[in-house]
């Protein structure tokens, strides 16, 4: 709406403040969109907390009341760190700085909160900071290694895999790519990570096809800044041309994206994926049916699989809902042309019921845990020597 609407909107929103504190409080802008509150002092720490609290939750509903600005009516929400100042030694960029990690913590937590600082914050950060310093050397100490999760037919035969990342660090041990890959993302380092990621998944395919361990799809996961990357289409194209990959071979790779992909850009998304079809590429969408966009994404982009998110698969012996939920996503993809893997299949009546709903490929535990290089290469020829 420009920036003239945005600054109305911060005036109106600095009134509302203004009138909800009293003249004991400062109130000053930091900066953008952030604004902090001093309070008086308190004699009881207790007191003292339960207050801000109370305080900051009135503040919220005081902010969220709708806005009318010119010819628009505006809703906002805002996030609240709280700190208690008890050491007075501390300096005051440090008290801030606590403040703030408060209140992205309530924005992590799905905004529209009020959160109050605490020590566990501040291990959280540390430790982040750590993986994010340590990451940086990860590559060069070839501390990062791929492994591989068979995927299987409904003969329960193994016909692809999927690429997985593992971290191995001296100082932190293994690390969960659940922690690493998003601090990742959000310092950029995923673009070098997952390029390496890449080129080395292709190796290994090429790797196969020359054994003669021959896959019908090879799926890597591909991230949302990965993927938006200026460099992106031109890094896919030259890795495959340097590893002498024929198109009979870039056409058994898929792209796993997942639905905050789509929601980043589509229009850019859309262009992206067609251009790397064109070189024989396939896509899936991955974690499928646990976003809001599910059904319009299957009409928009051009993917060819949906993996149906383990939430689902876990629960389908116990929980009818998500029998219904599998069945509707299975009718759903037939109906696009499309195919299903289900993931995280663990148990031989989860087996069944997919089975028997003809799920084109089962992944999980049931049949193996993500695997090295060289045990894949050992269950598959094992497998083929015994048909």
């Amino acid at each position: 709406m420009g920036h003239d609407i945005g600054d109305k909107l911060l005036v109106e929103v600095t009134e509302r403040m203004k009138n909800h504190i009293s003249d004991q409080h400062t109130l000053a802008r930091l900066g953008g969109d952030e604004f902090i509150i001093i309070s008086p002092e308190f004699k009881d720490k207790k007191e003292c907390r339960l207050t801000a609290q109370q305080f900051s939750k009135q503040l919220l509903e005081k902010i969220k009341n709708n806005y009318i600005i010119e010819p628009h009516h505006l809703y906002i929400s805002a996030s609240i760190g709280i700190n208690v100042l008890s050491n007075r030694d501390i300096k005051v960029s440090n008290f801030v700085k606590e403040a703030d990690i408060a209140m992205y913590e309530a924005k992590a937590s799905g905004r529209d909160g009020v959160i109050l600082f605490n020590d566990e914050f501040s291990r959280k950060i540390e430790k982040k900071l750590e993986i994010e310093r340590l990451l940086h050397f990860a590559l060069e100490k070839n501390e990062i290694k791929l492994k591989f999760q068979p995927q299987y037919n409904l003969s329960q035969r193994i016909m692809g895999c999927e690429v997985l990342v593992r971290w191995n660090n001296d100082k932190l041990g293994m690390v969960s790519p659940a922690d690493f890959i998003p601090i990742a993302e959000q310092t950029g380092i995923i673009i070098e990570l997952g390029k390496y990621i890449l080129e080395e998944a292709i190796i290994i395919l090429h790797q196969w096809e020359t054994k003669g361990l021959i896959l019908e799809q090879f799926s890597i996961n591909i991230s949302m800044r990965q993927i938006f990357h200026h460099n992106f289409i031109e890094d896919v194209k030259q890795i495959c041309l340097r590893h002498h990959l024929k198109p009979s071979l870039c056409s058994k790779i898929i792209f796993e994206l997942t639905e905050t992909i789509a929601a980043a850009d589509i229009t850019k998304l859309i262009m992206i994926m067609n251009e790397l079809k064109k070189s024989g590429i396939h896509f899936s969408m991955d974690d499928f049916g646990t976003g809001y966009s599910s059904l319009s994404y299957i009409t928009q982009l051009p993917i060819d699989e949906l993996k149906i998110d383990r939430s689902f698969v876990s629960h389908l012996h116990t929980n009818e809902q998500n029998k219904a939920m599998v069945s509707s996503i299975l009718n759903l993809a037939n109906t696009f042309n499309l195919s299903v893997v289900a993931e995280g299949v663990e148990t031989s009546e989860q087996v069944d019921f997919l089975t028997q709903k003809q799920c084109d490929i089962l992944q999980g535990y049931y049949f193996s845990k993500p695997i090295e290089k060289e045990e894949f290469e050992h269950l598959y020829f094992h497998e083929t020597r015994s048909l």
